[in-house]
């Protein structure tokens, strides 16, 4: 039988493109969901990110947790191997364990407020033991003193902490996210109050062996003259040694000589920022660095390849008044998830990502079962814990498959 050359080539073409979007993808998403008027529980949701699902972008289930009005706030950037993702409620000053290990019916495992004196858990970071390093903003309830670093086991029990004050430096200190550097013993964390009493412009770098203090470093402003202000989140390159910093007023820092006992930084790079809206989540893929940007409605990539001079290379636009503000990498790299504020508030995206030349672009395939609009619509009442109110959608991750 004579096969025809043009059907063979394109079975052939078919065949790759599938092979293609099968390979390593996650088949879900978590997204740490907040009721919208907070009268009802917080909640998370489980999302289908198969790609070759017909349910793609579909419900699968979502998890109560039983208290309300607390901010459903930041997750965990990346998802563990254990299967357990640590959440935060904010303004509850409350935590939660979930059990993830069946992503279809999650569990919660357990829930913690205050670490010893510690209150207000923010950001939650893996050590190599797999307990969570995490940054509490203060000590007491009244905002009057800073926080520090608190470990905490999978049980969501005390391990081991550190006090963030360095009064010859800095009157105020809060802090907000960090980084932890295994391969040369060093944690490094930001400092920004989320109750923004004040603005803060240090960063302060550890040693992980004993969490003790090295140094803490003023950040000096950019050509802007603002840059400096509100250290949020730092990141670790592929080198596993190299930390920039991004600040909520569009800086970008790099930290020179991180091995050392006199660390210091400078800054490398300006976002576009007008006075209003801020830069939030970043997420860092191989020579790349992609900025959530709510004051240009826009993802923004970066070659970091020379961290000392970063290059933009794409941008990514949202509708008007869509503000993109948490950001999280699929573990293979190829695709971004996208929650955020003012009219994207109620929607999670997907934004396909190209880690060989740092291109962006949206998936289109990616819709609301219900309304067929691009994206996940948390504006809904109807969901599987029960009729409750709409959500808001913030610390999202994608599953390890």
């Amino acid at each position: 039988m004579k096969i025809n050359p043009i059907i063979l080539v394109l079975f052939f073409s078919l065949s790759c493109e599938k092979s293609i979007i099968t390979q390593d993808n996650s088949s879900y998403i978590f997204a740490w969901t907040k009721d919208e008027n907070g009268f009802n529980s917080d909640f998370l949701s489980v999302i289908n990110t198969d790609p070759n699902d017909r349910a793609y972008g579909s419900l699968i289930a979502t998890l109560p947790v039983g208290f309300n009005n607390i901010n459903a706030h930041h997750s965990e950037h990346r998802f563990h191997s254990s299967r357990q993702l640590f959440t935060n409620g904010f303004s509850g000053g409350r935590s939660f364990i979930f059990d993830l290990k069946d992503p279809t019916i999650p569990k919660l495992k357990t829930n913690f407020t205050n670490i010893n004196e510690f209150t207000f858990p923010h950001s939650f970071e893996r050590l190599p033991n797999g307990n969570v390093l995490a940054t509490f903003q203060t000590i007491g309830q009244e905002n009057k003193k800073e926080g520090g670093l608190v470990e905490i086991d999978t049980e969501g029990k005390f391990v081991r902490s550190a006090i963030a004050s360095d009064p010859d430096i800095a009157d105020f200190i809060r802090p907000y996210s960090l980084a932890i550097l295994p391969k040369i013993n060093r944690v490094v964390s930001t400092s920004a109050d989320m109750k923004e009493a004040d603005h803060s412009n240090v960063i302060q770098v550890w040693r992980l062996s004993d969490l003790s203090l090295i140094k803490t470093i003023v950040l000096e402003p950019g050509p802007r003259g603002n840059e400096h202000l509100d250290p949020a989140e730092p990141r670790v390159l592929v080198d596993g040694k190299t930390v920039l910093i991004s600040t909520f007023y569009c800086g970008l820092y790099k930290i020179d000589d991180i091995e050392s006992d006199n660390p210091s930084a400078k800054w490398v790079y300006s976002f576009e920022f007008n006075q209003k809206y801020d830069c939030a989540i970043p997420v860092v893929s191989e020579n790349y660095w992609i900025q959530a940007l709510g004051s240009k409605t826009a993802l923004i990539s970066l070659d970091i390849s020379d961290p000392n001079s970063p290059k933009k290379v794409d941008q990514l636009n949202f509708k008007t008044g869509e503000w993109p503000h948490w950001i999280a990498l699929e573990p293979n790299g190829k695709r971004i998830v996208v929650t955020g504020n003012n009219r994207l508030k109620n929607t999670l995206l997907m934004v396909k990502f190209d880690k060989n030349n740092g291109s962006m672009s949206f998936d289109y395939r990616f819709r609301d079962k219900r309304t067929g609009k691009l994206g996940f619509s948390f504006d809904r009442f109807d969901w599987p814990h029960g009729n409750t109110d709409s959500g808001v959608p913030h610390g999202s991750v994608f599953s390890l498959d």
